[in-house]
């Protein structure tokens, strides 16, 4: 059983990290299995629009999604259960991860540097902004978005 990260330790996986071709997977599972274990920290669980992208495609809702997450030993087992549930959801994951970089390049690019992923001066004194701001930016994600996570 693949075990909840503490995410207010460390970073998720990165956005680009993929099972089978699907990217996000590996970070998204990571996000509900820690938000089920209340150690989420400051990354977002329910108000993210790259998530709502992802269950788009699987055909999902975040309760779903962590219920399945919950259920399966693994990041290739969850996504075997999601192509089971959602027949045709793997090839529609695929496609969307090819087109990810291209739609949300700038945020991924914003997430490799919060999470400490682009390494250089200048990332360095991004992250640092970044962190300094990511506090009331999750904040009113959270506030504005309330979305049911159960």
């Amino acid at each position: 059983m693949t075990q909840a990260p503490d995410l207010r330790d460390g970073p998720p996986p990165r956005w680009c990290e993929a099972v089978e071709g699907v990217a996000w997977l590996p970070r998204f599972a990571a996000k509900a299995r820690a938000y089920h274990n209340g150690t989420l920290g400051m990354y977002l669980y329910g108000e993210s629009p790259v998530d709502d992208g992802f269950l788009k495609r699987a055909r999902l809702d975040y309760g779903s999604f962590l219920e399945l997450v919950l259920a399966q030993p693994d990041d290739a087992a969850v996504l075997a259960e999601i192509e089971r549930r959602t027949p045709g959801a793997t090839a529609a994951l695929r496609d969307w991860s090819r087109r990810l970089r291209s739609r949300w390049g700038w945020f991924m690019a914003t997430l490799d540097v919060d999470d400490g992923y682009a390494r250089s001066p200048f990332a360095a004194i991004a992250r640092k902004l970044a962190n300094a701001l990511s506090v009331p930016i999750v904040l009113a994600a959270r506030s504005l978005r309330k979305t049911s996570r159960t």
